[in-house]
């Protein structure tokens, strides 16, 4: 085997070990291509579901502000029903403002009528100390007799604390109304931070996937430059065989033909010394055409009489 036919052979190996190898790189890059489209799949999925989460939110954020937008009259209206109660509570206030002064003057009358009650007869009958006894009662009298009254609670007081209340009940529903909504934005807006989470980490395997798939296409582009230059390679030695047989052959007809033309000149030489001819030499002389070298070496050296005319 000469040394282009071993490189022939060695190099089809190795195109065939490259061929081999590119296949598997090409399940490689599939896989990781495969992978990659499904995660991103997977995270447009859960980037939807993030949007609804976050559309339900600014829904229920609307709702939120819709309700808020009812408390500000309600917080008017207590403002004023509360003023209004302040204003029958300060007019209530007025009449107890003395009650102090009332109390301490009804207990000097009642010392005073309780000392008279058990004061012995017989000091009794001190006339200026029964005198003063009793004008200090009288006295005492005239000045709680002074006194107003505190004016009892109203209806009108009542009317108004019930207004109040009722006011204040229903800004406590609505607020309650808005923390329930709030608590719901809350859980949509955790939600969608969680979904936007998961998004971000699918997208980022996708990412690992995707430079998987771009690392073993790249190995791929390797095999398959390699692979260009053997067959380039092959190439080159195949059609340098072909020039080499092509070459060979022709050397070998210009050998052939050199020879033949030796034997047709020794034929012709013989000829005309008047030489015995052989039937090779009968055959270079009048055809012109010769057997091929190995059936000149294989052909049996027959002789032939001269013609006549010789």
């Amino acid at each position: 085997m000469s040394g282009d036919d071993l490189k022939f052979d060695q190099l089809e190996t190795m195109a065939s070990e490259l061929r081999r190898k590119r296949s598997e790189l090409f399940e490689h890059v599939n896989r990781w291509r495969d992978e990659r489209d499904r995660i991103n799949e997977s995270a447009r999925k859960i980037r939807e579901e993030a949007i609804k989460h976050k559309e339900e939110r600014d829904k229920i954020n609307g709702s939120v502000a819709n309700v808020k937008n009812q408390l500000q009259p309600l917080y008017d209206q207590l403002d004023e029903k509360r003023k209004k109660l302040v204003g029958i509570e300060q007019e209530l206030q007025q009449g107890y403002r003395e009650i102090p002064k009332k109390r301490r003057v009804e207990r000097d009358l009642n010392t005073v009528e309780w000392e008279v009650m058990t004061t012995p007869t017989r000091e009794l009958l001190d006339r200026d100390r029964e005198l003063e006894l009793v004008e200090r009662a009288n006295s005492l009298r005239r000045r709680l007799s002074t006194f107003k009254k505190p004016p009892k609670r109203t209806e009108a007081t009542m009317e108004a604390t019930a207004e109040a209340k009722a006011t204040e009940m229903n800004i406590r529903r609505i607020r309650d109304e808005m923390n329930a909504l709030r608590v719901e934005s809350q859980k949509h807006h955790e939600s969608m931070l969680l979904m936007h989470r998961k998004a971000d980490e699918e997208r980022e395997k996708a990412n690992q996937a995707h430079a998987k798939f771009v690392e073993y296409l790249g190995e791929v582009k390797k095999v398959e430059q390699e692979l260009d230059g053997i067959n380039f390679q092959v190439r080159g030695i195949r059609d340098g065989l072909r020039a080499e047989d092509l070459k060979v052959e022709r050397d070998k007809m210009a050998q052939v033909n050199t020879r033949v033309e030796a034997l047709r000149q020794e034929a012709q030489r013989k000829m005309a010394a008047g030489e015995k001819l052989t039937f090779d030499d009968l055959q270079f002389i009048y055809t012109g055409d010769g057997e091929d070298e190995d059936d000149e070496k294989e052909a049996p050296k027959t002789e032939a009489k001269q013609p006549s005319n010789l």
